[in-house]
């Protein structure tokens, strides 16, 4: 179960990617007292953002040889 957001819980941009001409997507990080990502917290995002790349990669592909067929 998710925590609500606090009134003063602080969130800084972290990463904007474009998806598409015309869309993209933001990550954004949040703490309660404003802090900056940490190296660790950085690391596991990186690698979460690693692993989702190889599924969409991975999905792309499949479809696309099935459109190709």
């Amino acid at each position: 179960m998710t925590e609500p957001l606090s009134e003063q819980q602080t969130s800084m941009l972290v990463l904007r990617a474009p998806l598409s001409e015309d869309g993209f997507a933001s990550i954004y990080f949040s703490s309660r007292d404003g802090r900056p990502m940490s190296l660790s917290e950085w690391s596991h995002l990186k690698q979460l953002i690693e692993l989702t790349s190889k599924v969409c990669v991975k999905d792309d592909a499949n479809a696309q040889a099935a459109a190709s067929a």
